[in-house]
């Protein structure tokens, strides 16, 4: 899906930092350990591999449509992750355009993530 991996999306996500603040693991970290709530918008495929506990899906193609639904407080912190940090970049600063006021994305993405990730065990065992 070129929303996701093009060159367009690779420009829109380095604007977007600009605008945004960036955590590094070590600060999600910290900010998971205050009562940030993890929004992993990665698709459902990719979440269900792996993803941080507690974490929330909301594919980054629907976050503004399902945001004011599920995040009602919009000063709560949050934390937007993502495989690379270049959805979570662009969903924060949609976050951020919808009055979200404590919004940080996860810097490099979920590759970098050094803690264990959360994986379905499969059926049977």
């Amino acid at each position: 899906m070129s929303l996701l991996h093009g060159s367009d999306s690779l420009q829109t996500a380095a604007a977007a930092r600009l605008q945004i603040r960036e955590v590094d693991a070590m600060g999600v970290k910290h900010l998971i350990a205050d009562g940030a709530t993890v929004i992993d918008v990665r698709e459902p495929e990719e979440f269900e591999a792996g993803h941080i506990p507690g974490a929330i899906n909301v594919r980054a193609s629907i976050l503004s449509q399902q945001a004011p639904r599920i995040l009602k407080d919009r000063s709560h912190p949050l934390v937007v992750v993502c495989a690379g940090g270049n959805r979570s970049a662009i969903a924060a600063l949609e976050l951020q355009a919808l009055g979200y006021t404590a919004v940080a994305s996860l810097q490099a993405g979920l590759r970098d993530w050094p803690e264990a990730l959360v994986r379905p065990v499969p059926a049977g065992c």
